[in-house]
């Protein structure tokens, strides 16, 4: 009897005595860790998403109110030779260029002026030349400074300035072009010479 006594006195002992691996569960956070929680709430931060320029666009402060915005080659009429440049948001008129095969738009920054030109390097149907086009825009309208001009490849025109301000004369641009010229010590017994003249800008 006694020996029954002391047998279950351990077992009650044993099931009432806590594990010794059991302990009060303590959150890993820290109180500053929970005022800092407190004081800096999780937010999402907004994703920037930059506008999907056209093939070929380029921006430029056109209108010089410093709200620059992009121009590009839209359409290019093969069958009647028509070269069309628009403009973001349809806010300003096409350009439409005649007797050209397409080409590239850039805008143009000479010293003295407010706002950025646009220039357009077109192609021809002789593909051995390109034609420049320049354009101010002026009352919401694009008006060109200079007629259009053309230089042969010859004449190299990509490491040229094509167009520049005459530095004596603050009112003229100065600009390349091409002329053919009879050259009998030539193989082909001609050359296209590259010129340059000063001219007054227009629409200005």
């Amino acid at each position: 009897m006694k020996l029954i006594t002391i047998v279950l006195f351990i077992f009650a002992v044993g099931c009432g005595a806590p594990s010794k691996n059991t302990g009060p569960i303590i959150d890993s956070k820290t109180e500053s860790d929970v005022i800092t929680s407190k004081n800096n709430p999780t937010s999402t931060e907004p994703t920037v998403v930059k506008p999907i320029l056209p093939k070929g666009a380029v921006i430029g402060n056109y209108n010089g109110d410093l709200k620059p915005f992009y121009a590009h080659v839209s359409k290019i009429d093969t069958k009647k030779g028509v070269t069309t440049v628009s403009f973001e948001s349809k806010k300003y008129p096409d350009v439409l260029i005649p007797k050209t095969y397409g080409g590239t738009v850039a805008p143009l920054i000479l010293e003295g002026f407010d706002r950025d030109l646009l220039l357009v390097t077109a192609k021809l149907e002789d593909p051995n030349f390109n034609k420049y086009f320049l354009y101010v825009l002026r009352n919401n309208s694009w008006k060109p400074v200079m007629n259009g001009f053309a230089i042969h490849k010859s004449n190299r025109p990509e490491t040229l300035q094509v167009i520049r301000v005459n530095p004596e004369n603050k009112n003229e641009l100065i600009r390349y072009y091409s002329v053919f010229d009879i050259d009998e010590t030539n193989e082909e017994g001609y050359v296209w010479r590259l010129l340059e003249e000063s001219i007054v800008k227009q629409n200005w």
